[in-house]
């Protein structure tokens, strides 16, 4: 009998619940480079002060960069 190999993609939902403090994962974005800013139209450091006060306020960006750091802190096998 005949052998078959096949192979496929799926997309898989990850839900994780994380424990970090958002000074933490501000500081983590600012160190990972996961977030620059513009200034004068050149790219630089995030204000770590400013992405603790955007992190409080835009939920977007928030479960953005958890997402981000909950990848970066998983358990890889």
């Amino acid at each position: 009998m005949p052998a078959y190999r096949v192979a496929w993609q799926q997309p898989a939902q990850v839900t994780a619940t994380v424990t970090v403090d958002l000074d933490e994962l501000a500081q983590w974005a600012v160190d990972s480079g996961g977030v620059r800013t513009l200034a004068s139209g050149y790219p630089g450091a995030a204000d770590l002060p400013g992405l603790r006060r955007l992190l409080e306020r835009n939920q977007h960006l928030r479960d953005e960069l958890l997402r981000r750091w909950a990848i970066d802190h998983m358990p890889h096998s």
